[in-house]
């Protein structure tokens, strides 16, 4: 009998631990049904494709006048004159200043007469020498004579012609540093001239461009007391690159009728240049900064892959590829935030 309780005892134990097991032990039913995927993002992609496009290069210049001279004097005179308003416009060849000449006139004056003289007895001579009353090396010495006086006297011309200080070209004077009874030596500065009827814009710009830019290519300029953008055209360019800044540069001319431009302020230039060759220029939008540099998410196989690119120019909606893709990409351009590497993708449009 006491067999027959232990056995039944532990009947109800084993049958209390099934139902433990399946009611409360034993797992959840697990679903059936897989997990439904994450839908395909839309997208709009570009086409990757060999292309050229205009961008634009900024840099700062600075205006020139077109000619621009330091008024001197070449001889030590005393200034007895000045024949210029300062500040005012003058002609090509006006007097500007009057220096003292008056001992130069002077021997002019006297060699003139000597030469006269000289003139007079080879004229005489010449005669005798026809008639065989003198010799031809004295007829000589009478002739030297009266070319070394007039030499004398146009070398004493050239002098007195220093004593007038002319402008050299039509332009504007600038503020003179001498006054009337001044002694001016060989080289002192005695006014500035310049013409400010056309301007020169110097600027340089990166040797990458070189290749960019033209003689006769038009370029837009601005500066701080003038509100408008104005145009001016390429005249020159460096035939080398500065070595130090490894820049060329660019001289522009630019009209000035108005008298608006001031030589010696600077210039904000820029420049809408054309890639030289044809490369890969995508949107600026379809970039993400990395810590490398740039990504670009692209559809391959209906997924998104990332891909790292080195680019080059940009302008304000395009920027250039230099490696990392090849024409026929379909480069992300929209929901970028959304996607990943592998994420499935939609197309919904394509540029």
């Amino acid at each position: 009998m006491k067999r027959f309780f232990i056995i039944l005892g532990f009947a109800v134990i084993v049958g209390i631990l099934i139902l433990l097991k399946i009611f409360v032990i034993s797992p959840k039913p697990k679903n059936v049904a897989v997990a439904k995927a994450n839908p395909p993002v839309p997208v709009e992609c570009f086409i990757a494709r060999d292309t050229s496009v205009n961008y634009q290069v900024e840099t700062v210049g600075s205006v020139h006048a077109r000619e621009h001279v330091d008024i001197v004097s070449e001889i030590s005179r005393k200034v007895v004159s000045i024949l210029m308003k300062e500040g005012a416009s003058v002609r090509a060849g006006q007097l500007l200043f009057k220096l003292d000449g008056a001992d130069i006139e002077a021997k002019i004056n006297k060699l003139a007469i000597e030469l006269e003289y000289a003139q007079a007895n080879e004229t005489r001579d010449k005669v005798l020498l026809a008639r065989g009353g003198m010799s031809q090396e004295s007829f000589d010495e009478v002739t030297n004579k009266r070319r070394t006086l007039q030499a004398e006297i146009d070398v004493l011309k050239v002098d007195l012609a220093k004593t007038g200080i002319k402008a050299p070209f039509a332009g504007k004077i600038g503020l003179r540093s001498v006054s009337e009874g001044a002694l001016v030596t060989p080289g002192m500065v005695l006014a500035n001239l310049q013409d400010v009827s056309r301007m020169k814009i110097d600027f340089s710009i990166p040797e990458r461009y070189s290749l960019n830019l033209h003689i006769g290519s038009q370029i837009n300029y601005r500066t701080d007391y003038l509100p408008d953008v104005r145009s001016a055209v390429v005249e020159a360019i460096e035939p080398a690159v500065d070595q130090k800044t490894r820049t060329i540069l660019i001289r522009a001319d630019a009209d000035n009728k108005d008298g608006s431009l001031v030589p010696g302020t600077s210039a904000k230039v820029s420049l809408n240049l054309l890639e030289a060759t044809s490369s890969i220029f995508v949107p600026t939008s379809a970039l993400i900064p990395s810590i490398k540099g740039y990504t670009v998410f692209i559809r391959k196989n209906g997924s998104a892959s990332v891909t790292t690119v080195k680019t080059g120019v940009r302008n304000r909606d395009f920027i250039q590829i230099l490696e990392g893709l090849t024409p026929g990409d379909s480069l992300v351009t929209t929901n970028l935030l959304k996607i990943k590497n592998g994420t499935p993708l939609t197309i919904v449009k394509i540029n």
